[in-house]
């Protein structure tokens, strides 16, 4: 919660008397002899200075209140200590609320042992709740690490139910054919053109070592399926106890597994016979009816996903104007809510053959402008959620230019996936500015699954919340 809404409009007065004049570095002292105003400038400090300037979450029952679950460096304490202090100030504001004549008579002398009273109430509480306020621990990296695993695993399971020995019983694909050659015998044109027309429709075939050599190398599929079982559990365990210790260097194994996966789709796929295109996911027809009998099973198939479109909290559906390559996988979509005549006249295209197009990809984590733009959002007050790049290019017959800034802006909307979305979060953008600092592009909708920005400046994006 973003702080403490004022319950009257004497309160709201007294705030904004208070805020205009001082900032309040610490709670103020209250003498013996305490007012009403003493009492007002004391209770205001804990609503305004303690809550509003630390940001600190009020935590509901039933709510987790085990710092592991909350956002690193968050804030948070229990609404039961929240709700302890409003009940004593409470008090304090019906006498505000009545007017001034209920305010003298609150100060008059008779009243002095009452006033100590509650101030002394007012005081006990707001030390429990100061005392009580704890910090979270859980990484903004977890939830990237748990998406980087899903995509690792999706590149394993892509590969695997591609391509599968015929022989074996184990795999669903069942289409390519291990050829060992007998003595003598060579791989020439003629002997690639008989294999080929001897093979089935959809089948492949391929030489015996090369297929020892692209299942037995030193970090092949075995290495990989328990290099991603290993992360998965450490991934576990750092969730399930809070020893955050147990994330270093797992990003870079994950990335490791995932880049070895890829090459062995590579390796695999230039030693395949006919050549399969590259990187296409090829399915047999018996494992896509395995597929059919697992999707029969399913009550709710998973939804479709295209990077170029956006959907809001309220179902509507936008389509990006500008056509282009859109490959980045740290969010659900992307999409130019500008024209596309005007986007390509706001790059300075002029030629009636040129146009505009848009490539946004992610960034990996371990390079060294993710950690300065990370440096940057803390310096602000906010946490990184991700880096993508996104750029600009103006496309005319072969030659191609980078557009990294528009005359005018750009109006576009990220879709965040749902582990981002927080109704109590603020996200804006980040940007490099070219000369050493940052830019950022706030968010201009009001929907906490979006974010709407108007963009000049094209590159790296960093995405943050507060």
């Amino acid at each position: 919660m973003k702080g403490l809404k004022k319950w009257t409009a004497f309160l709201i007065a007294l705030t904004l008397l208070v805020s205009s004049c001082i900032t309040v570095l610490a709670a103020p002292e209250v003498g013996e002899d305490c007012t009403f105003d003493d009492l007002s400038h004391f209770t205001e400090y804990y609503f305004d200075e303690f809550f509003k300037n630390r940001d600190i979450w009020e935590r509901e029952d039933g709510e987790s209140m085990d710092p592991k679950d909350i956002p690193e460096g968050q804030e948070f304490v229990s609404k039961t200590y929240v709700d302890a202090f409003k009940e004593k100030a409470d008090e304090l504001w019906k006498v505000g609320d009545a007017g001034e004549d209920a305010i003298k008579e609150f100060d008059v002398p008779e009243n002095k042992d009452a006033r100590r009273e509650l101030y002394q109430a007012l005081k006990e509480r707001a030390e429990a709740l100061d005392n009580n306020v704890e910090t979270g621990t859980r990484p903004a990296v977890l939830d990237s690490l748990y998406t980087k695993m899903d995509k690792a695993w999706d590149l394993v399971n892509s590969l695997t139910d591609s391509y599968g020995d015929v022989e074996d019983e184990e795999n669903s694909a069942k289409n390519v054919h291990v050829i060992w050659l007998e003595e003598e015998e060579t791989v020439d044109e003629e002997f690639i053109k008989e294999m080929n027309a001897e093979i089935p429709s959809g089948h492949y075939w391929i030489l015996g070592d090369d297929w020892m050599n692209y299942w037995q190398g030193s970090e092949a599929m075995d290495w990989i399926l328990e290099t991603l079982n290993d992360c998965g559990a450490k991934l576990e365990k750092a969730e399930n106890s809070g020893s955050w210790d147990e994330l270093d260097g797992l990003s870079g194994t994950i990335d490791k597994a995932a880049d070895r996966a890829q090459e062995m789709r590579r390796y695999l796929e230039s030693h395949l016979y006919p050549r399969p295109e590259p990187g296409k996911q090829e399915v047999s027809s018996q494992a896509e009816e395995s597929r059919g009998e697992a999707k029969d099973k399913q009550e709710t198939p998973l939804p479709e996903r295209t990077a170029n479109k956006v959907k809001g909290s309220d179902g509507r559906e936008i389509v990006s104007t500008l056509a282009g390559v859109y490959s980045a996988q740290q969010i659900n979509g992307i999409a130019v809510i500008t024209g596309k005549e005007q986007a390509e006249a706001a790059a300075g295209l002029q030629t009636a053959g040129s146009r505009l197009s848009m490539y946004t990809s992610d960034v990996p984590e371990n390079k060294e402008i993710v950690s300065v733009m990370s440096d940057a959002a803390r310096l602000l007050g906010a946490y990184t959620a991700c880096s993508l790049q996104i750029d600009l290019y103006e496309i005319e017959g072969n030659r191609v230019n980078t557009v990294r800034n528009t005359q005018e802006p750009l109006r576009l909307v990220l879709e965040l996936p749902r582990n981002m979305i927080n109704a109590s979060h603020t996200f804006s953008i980040l940007v490099p500015d070219g000369i050493g600092g940052v830019l950022e592009m706030k968010d201009l909708d009001q929907d906490p699954a979006t974010i709407t920005i108007d963009a000049t400046v094209f590159g790296m994006w960093t995405i943050i919340y507060r």
